[in-house]
C-alpha cells in the first residue's frame, strides 16, 4: 500500500511542522473531528483509546509468555485498572454501534461501493478481542491463584465456577491462543476493510493541507504538458490517494452536501472510497505485472465479492467508478472537507477530474460553452464589451485608477457588480459607503477582467492562468503587489513576469488595499493569485466595513433597520476565509433585532447552489439548491435575507420567486442596508 503511494504524483507536506504535531495530538489522539458528533463521537474516543491500551495489554501477554513482562506496566495494578475499565467502555461503545448500524441505520452509513456487512465484521472482530482478553485474564488470575490481578479477572473468576488449577492452565492458554489469533486475524482483515483508517488516519491528519483553505493546486507548465487533471487513479497526488485509506466511511460528508441534499448523484463518500477502490483494483497494473505483488497475489483484489460487482470496479476512473453527472454536480461549498474528521480533501479531487474531462476530453456541460468564451474574448462572462465595464459608475464621480494611480484602496468591482444590473446596486452602494468614510479608492473600470474563477472551478485551468496573469500584470504595474518575487509554485515563465513588479512597487509606499464585494474574486486574488506572483492584501467588504466602523470612520445609526432579518454565510467568505463576525457585528449595529440566525449557519451554512460554476448551469435534477436555502431562510419569519456575495444573491432572489415568497422577504446585500442608513443619516 505504501509502495502505491510512492507511485503517486509527489507533494511536499513538509511544512507547518509544529502545526502538524499539534493537530496529530487535538485530531488523532484527542478525537475532536469525531467529537462534534457526540454520540458516536464519544463511542469512537472509547473505542480508539481501549484499542491502542489493548495493544500494550496484547504485548504484555506476548512477553509473558516467555516469563516477562512491559516495563513499568506489565505487572503495574493501575495500569491493570484502566485497562479494563476500557474494555467495558468499549463494549458499551459496541453496543451504541451496534443499534446505530442494525437499527438506527442512518443513510449517510450506506455505501454502493461496500455492504452494511463490512461494518459488523469489524464489530465482531472487535467484540471477540475483548471478549478473548477477559477470559485471558479470568483464567491467569484462577491459574495464579489471584496472583495475576485484574479487576475482571477478579470480577468474573467466580462466575466460572473452582476448576482445578490444570484446567485453568488450559483454559488460560486456550483463550491466549484465541484473542492472539483473532488479533492477528484482524490485521489480515484489515487493509481491505474500513478500518484501515486506523493506521491511516494519524498520516493523514498529520499531512493535512496548510495551505489557504480556497487554494486550489496549480497546474504547472501548461503549454508542455501531456496530461492536464486526473483521468487515471495514479495522476492524483499520494495524499490524495492516502485519503482513500483513511477514510472511516462515517458519511458526515453526506449529510451536509447541498446536492446531495437536493437529490443530486453526488455522494462525497464514494467519491472518496471510488478513487481507493480504482487504486487497488489497478494497482497490478501500476505496480507492473512482474512485481512481487502480482506474484503474490495480493494486487487488484476488489474489496467486493460477487462477478458484477467485480465487472463494475475495472470501469475508468471518471465516468465509471465515478460518474460524470457526480462531478458536475459540486458547487465546491466545501462542507465536507469542513466536517470530515479526519481531514480528508474531497473538493481538489474533484476539480482534478473536472479538469481532465474539460481540458483533455472537452466534456463539459454545454451551458458553460459561452461561458468560457465570453470570458476569453471579452473578459466577462457575457458577450458585453469590457469597454462598458465602469458605466455602472458614470453618475458617481468615481475616479479610475489609471486617473488616481497613487490611491490607498482598489475597489474590485468583478463581473457581476460591473454588468448585472441587480448587483450594479449593490457595487452602487459600496461606492456610497466609502464615499461617507472618505475613503481614498479608485476603480479600474475597463482595465479589470474576470478573475478566472467559474473557469477554474469548472476546470478550465488554462482560462484561469491566462486571466490571472492578464490581471497580476495590471495589479502590479499600479504598485500593489506586496511581495517582489513569487511563491514558486508557477513555470518559468510566470514566475518572470511576476517578478517584474519590483520597478511597479516604487510608485509608491503606501499601505495600500484590494477590497471586493464578491467573495469568489476575494479568495482568488487573495489565495490563488499568489501562486503566479501576485501577492496582495485583498479584504472582503464587509471585513473592511467592519474596520472602518471600529475606526470610527464610518457611523451608522444604531438600530436603523427595524425588520428581521437573517444572515447567509457565503461559502467563499466562510468557510474558505473562516470570517463570521464581521458581518455580524455591521448588521447587529444596524438592526435593533440583531441577526435571527438559520439552523445552519457559521461554518455548517448551507450552499446557494451557485459555487463551483453551478451559477452558470442548469439545475436539472431534484430540487433546487437555493430553493432549499431560501426555505430554511423563511423558517426564521425574518423579512430580510441578507448577504455578501453576488452569486448568493442572484440565487437568493431566483430562489424567492420559485417559492413564491416575494412579499415575504427580500434579499439584499449588507452595503445596500448601510448606504439606506447613511442616507437616511
Amino acid at each position: 500500500m505504501i509502495t502505491l503511494l510512492q507511485k503517486a504524483r509527489p507533494e511536499n507536506r513538509t511544512d507547518h511542522m509544529n502545526d502538524r504535531v499539534g493537530a496529530f495530538f487535538k485530531v488523532v489522539l484527542g478525537q475532536s473531528g469525531v467529537l462534534r458528533d457526540p454520540i458516536p463521537g464519544i463511542a469512537h474516543f472509547f473505542t480508539f483509546w481501549g484499542f491502542i491500551l489493548i495493544q500494550f495489554g496484547l504485548l504484555n501477554l506476548i512477553l509473558g509468555s516467555f516469563n516477562g513482562s512491559l516495563p513499568f506496566l506489565g505487572d503495574n495494578r493501575i495500569f491493570a485498572i484502566v485497562l479494563d475499565v476500557f474494555v467495558v467502555l468499549v463494549m458499551f461503545a459496541l453496543i451504541v454501534f451496534a443499534i446505530r448500524r442494525g437499527i438506527v441505520r442512518p443513510k449517510q452509513l450506506n455505501s454502493s461501493l461496500h455492504g452494511p456487512w463490512d461494518g459488523f465484521i469489524i464489530l465482531g472482530l472487535i467484540l471477540l478481542v475483548i471478549l478473548t482478553l477477559a477470559l485471558v485474564e479470568s483464567f491467569e488470575y484462577a491459574a495464579s491463584n489471584g496472583a495475576a490481578w485484574t479487576p475482571i479477572g477478579a470480577f468474573l473468576y467466580p462466575l466460572l465456577g473452582h476448576a482445578s488449577q490444570g484446567t485453568n492452565v488450559i483454559a488460560y492458554r486456550t483463550f491466549w491462543w484465541l484473542h492472539m489469533l483473532t488479533v492477528l486475524g484482524f490485521l489480515i482483515y484489515l487493509p481491505r476493510s474500513k478500518h484501515l483508517h486506523l493506521m491511516a488516519t494519524p498520516f493523514n491528519v498529520f499531512f493535512r493541507s496548510y495551505r489557504p483553505k480556497g487554494e486550489l493546486p496549480l497546474i504547472e507548465n501548461l503549454e508542455d504538458r501531456e496530461d492536464y487533471g486526473v483521468s487515471k487513479v495514479e495522476q492524483f497526488t499520494w495524499k490524495q490517494l492516502l485519503d482513500g485509506y483513511a477514510c472511516t466511511e462515517c458519511g458526515r460528508c453526506n449529510t451536509v452536501c447541498p446536492a446531495l441534499n437536493t437529490g443530486k448523484p453526488l455522494y462525497p463518500k464514494e467519491i472518496i472510497l471510488g478513487v481507493k477502490e480504482a487504486l487497488f483494483v489497478r494497482s497490478g497494473e501500476i505496480l507492473g505485472q512482474d512485481s512481487i505483488y502480482n506474484r503474490l497475489g495480493v494486487a487488484g483484489i476488489s474489496a467486493d465479492k460477487t462477478p458484477e460487482e467485480k465487472e463494475d470496479h475495472h470501469e475508468p476512473l471518471v465516468g465509471g467508478i465515478i460518474s460524470k453527472e457526480a462531478l458536475w454536480s459540486c458547487t465546491t461549498c466545501m462542507a465536507c472537507m469542513e466536517i470530515c474528521p479526519v481531514s480528508i480533501e474531497h473538493v481538489p479531487k474533484i476539480v482534478d477530474m473536472r479538469r481532465s474531462l474539460v481540458m483533455e476530453e472537452s466534456d463539459f456541460p454545454q451551458e458553460v460553452t459561452s461561458l468560457f468564451n465570453n470570458i476569453e474574448r471579452n473578459g466577462n462572462p457575457w458577450e458585453i464589451s469590457n469597454d462598458k465595464r465602469a458605466e455602472w459608475a458614470a453618475d458617481l464621480d468615481i475616479p479610475l485608477l489609471g486617473e488616481n494611480p497613487e490611491a490607498e484602496v482598489l475597489y474590485w468591482v468583478g463581473c457581476m457588480g460591473s454588468f448585472d444590473r441587480r448587483n450594479q446596486q449593490v457595487a452602487t452602494s459600496v461606492a456610497k459607503v466609502l464615499k461617507a468614510a472618505n475613503v481614498d479608492f479608485a476603480i479600474l473600470g475597463p482595465e479589470e477582467s474576470c478573475t478566472g474563477d467559474p473557469a477554474r472551478r469548472i476546470g478550465n485551468e488554462y482560462l484561469w492562468q491566462m486571466q490571472a496573469m492578464q490581471n497580476i500584470e495590471t495589479l502590479n504595474g499600479y504598485g500593489f503587489n506586496t511581495k517582489a518575487t513569487s511563491n514558486g509554485d508557477g513555470d518559468k515563465e510566470q514566475t518572470e513576469a511576476a517578478t517584474a513588479v519590483a520597478t511597479a512597487t516604487a510608485l509608491t509606499n503606501k499601505h495600500r488595499t484590494i477590497i471586493t464585494a464578491c467573495p469568489h474574486c476575494f479568495n482568488t486574488i487573495k489565495n490563488e493569485y499568489p501562486q503566479l506572483g501576485g501577492n496582495y492584501e485583498v479584504v472582503h467588504h464587509t471585513v473592511f466595513i467592519d474596520s472602518l466602523m471600529a475606526e470610527e470612520k464610518l457611523k451608522l445609526l444604531e438600530g436603523f433597520d427595524k425588520r428581521k432579518l437573517t444572515y447567509h454565510d457565503p461559502c467563499y467568505v466562510g468557510r474558505y476565509n473562516d470570517t463570521y463576525d464581521e458581518p455580524r457585528r455591521v448588521l447587529t449595529v444596524l438592526n435593533s433585532n440583531g441577526v435571527t440566525e438559520m439552523q445552519r449557519n457559521r461554518n455548517k451554512s448551507f450552499c446557494c447552489g451557485g459555487g463551483g460554476g453551478r451559477v452558470w448551469m442548469e439545475e436539472k435534477v431534484g430540487k433546487r439548491v437555493n430553493q432549499t436555502r431560501v426555505n430554511e431562510a423563511l423558517e426564521t419569519n425574518a423579512e430580510v435575507l441578507a448577504a455578501g456575495c453576488p452569486f448568493c444573491i442572484t440565487m437568493f432572489e431566483d430562489g424567492v420567486k420559485g417559492v413564491e415568497a416575494e412579499e415575504k422577504m427580500k434579499v439584499e446585500d449588507i452595503s445596500e442596508i448601510i448606504a439606506r442608513a447613511i442616507e437616511t443619516k
